[in-house]
């Protein structure tokens, strides 16, 4: 039975998450301990005791959902559920290359704080937008973004979701007469945050100032096989997986390409707060074993579905 584990993005979190396991789990304490260390944060009072705002701010967001998907990730592997591939929603990514045995918990942190930082001096400086386009495919909309940009104000997919839905950022006037060539095709339009990244050239100058913190980092060989976001490889070696992370910054994430490869797993299972990547993802494979992790009884449930004990001690 071949087991592939997904990590969620942006969006799924919420206060509360992962506290039933933080409560019962030692291991998860000690996850939070050291991420507190890492970063100067009460991960404890954000995750479990803040407010919607509070917890939805992108240095906030991005770290604690690592942190509880990492988390919840290395419980199952402490009670013997092991994976055959992992991968991640857009920042989950970060949460995949722990899950793989590349990065460590005090580096995924440490880059995503820092990733935050220079992403938002970005934004202060510079007009952009971001819209959700649905109803339409992937080439009619890539020819309406060359048709409206330019040298100076550029637009492009930055996130590929499905067939028929996707993420365009750049310069909000470029992003806005896109949304009109849309609407025309009868497709629609709907604004959103930043959170889900440029992922394109217009991220350069992070990626030229983020390159130096990220080849401070030490990407292991993966144990895990992790199935990259932004160009589909399966990838085990270190130095490509620091590659991988790196190109993230600027290339589109290809996630309908991800879900396509899900297809070669029996087993699906999504490791970190909701359901809401599970449940994107069972539309697709209606048929298919899958199950979102989020409390004790998902973890036995999970077991039963993979034909294990249901008895683990408990870390």
């Amino acid at each position: 039975m071949k087991i592939a584990a997904i990590f969620p993005g942006y969006g799924s979190q919420f206060v509360g998450m992962g506290k039933e396991l933080y409560d019962k789990s030692r291991l998860v304490q000690e996850h939070f301990e050291q991420a507190a260390s890492c970063l100067d944060i009460n991960f404890v009072k954000l995750c479990f005791a803040s407010s919607d705002v509070e917890i939805a701010r992108m240095g906030n967001a991005f770290t604690s959902l690592f942190l509880v998907s990492s988390s919840i990730f290395d419980l199952l592997k402490s009670e013997g559920i092991e994976v055959d591939a992992v991968a991640g929603y857009n920042v989950g990514q970060y949460a995949a290359l722990h899950a793989a045995g590349s990065l460590s918990l005090p580096d995924g942190l440490y880059m995503l704080n820092k990733f935050v930082s220079l992403y938002e001096e970005l934004l202060a400086k510079n007009g952009f937008a971001f819209s959700l386009i649905s109803g339409i495919s992937a080439e009619q909309l890539q020819a309406f973004c060359k048709k409206v940009s330019t040298k100076k104000k550029f637009v492009g997919i930055a996130l590929y979701e499905s067939d028929s839905e996707h993420v365009i950022a750049g310069d909000a006037k470029a992003v806005e007469a896109v949304g009109k060539e849309v609407v025309n095709l009868e497709g629609t339009t709907e604004q959103i945050g930043p959170e889900v990244g440029l992922h394109s050239l217009l991220m350069g100058d992070v990626e030229k100032t983020f390159t130096p913190y990220l080849e401070k980092v030490d990407f292991k060989d993966a144990t895990t096989m992790l199935l990259c976001n932004v160009n589909g490889k399966k990838i085990k070696i270190g130095k490509r997986l620091q590659e991988c992370a790196l190109a993230w910054i600027t290339l589109p994430v290809l996630w309908s390409q991800i879900v396509g490869q899900l297809k070669n797993y029996d087993v699906i299972v999504q490791i970190g707060p909701g359901t809401q990547l599970r449940d994107m993802i069972q539309k697709r494979y209606p048929n298919k074993k899958m199950i979102a992790i989020n409390n004790r009884a998902d973890i036995e449930k999970l077991k039963t579905m993979l034909g294990l004990h249901k008895e683990a001690v408990e870390k």
